[in-house]
């Protein structure tokens, strides 16, 4: 039909810019395009098949989540992580997410706590499917900051609130690091479990004492990453840390 176009256009222009960006990333992400490295408008339009326009908007997007950095006359490259800052910052998220476990415990309305256990439910669900694909990497992240960012919300404490999200934007390459790089979806999905239980039950300390134990597992995900990392560099190797199944 002749009015079939301009509709279907629109459509296919969104699924290239997302096609773009997951390529982008989960080249970033695997390691194929590793830390610091300038990023070729030519060669990535060449090497993934990438036209020039979903290409810039997908980088701009990788920008906002901490991913590249653009640099004044010369383009993107990949961020850098630097894991001694990741750990300084990861020990200051422990007291602020132990602080805001406390006082949501206390704080939260029972629609708040019904959110929370939404949340998970929803943590579950993803638990079942089994798959190991750039989505289903994007999705555990998206839901396991949700689960914070309910809690941190249910605290009605404007100040905690934004010092916490300005901690977590910091920390949002190191994030998608740990999740694509560190397959330990199970145990998370089991700290975020008795984290959530222990506000449910409207017991503090018990919360306060799980929110410690999830960000002392992403401390010692930073060492395992600066290990393996610094032997791949040795190597000169390009080979992701691990393979999708």
């Amino acid at each position: 039909m002749p009015h079939s176009a301009p509709a279907t256009a629109p459509k296919k222009r969104g699924v290239l810019r997302e096609k773009a960006f997951l390529t982008l990333k989960d080249a970033i992400l695997s390691g194929n395009l590793q830390r610091g490295e300038r990023l070729s408008e030519a060669r990535l339009i060449q090497e993934f098949g990438i036209g020039r326009t979903p290409l810039r908007e997908a980088l701009n997007r990788l920008e906002r989540e901490g991913l590249v950095v653009s640099q004044p006359n010369s383009g993107y490259s990949v961020a850098n992580l630097d894991v001694d800052a990741v750990c300084d910052l990861l020990v200051v998220r422990e007291g602020l997410d132990a602080m805001a476990a406390e006082i949501a415990t206390e704080t939260a309305s029972d629609e708040e706590l019904q959110a929370l256990a939404r949340v998970m439910d929803d943590i579950y669900a993803l638990d079942q499917a089994h798959e190991r694909t750039p989505e289903v990497y994007a999705r555990e992240l998206e839901l396991g900051l949700e689960v914070h960012e309910v809690i941190l919300a249910a605290t009605h404490n404007a100040p905690l609130i934004e010092i916490t999200q300005r901690v977590y934007d910091q920390l949002r390459l190191a994030l998608w690091v740990e999740v694509r790089w560190i397959d330990q979806w199970t145990m998370a999905v089991a700290e975020h479990r008795a984290i959530v239980e222990a506000m449910l039950d409207r017991d503090a300390p018990r919360a306060m004492a799980a929110a410690r134990a999830h960000v002392r597992s992403s401390r010692d995900n930073m060492q395992m990453i600066r290990e393996v990392a610094d032997l791949r560099r040795s190597r000169g190797s390009r080979i992701p840390m691990r393979k999708d199944k």
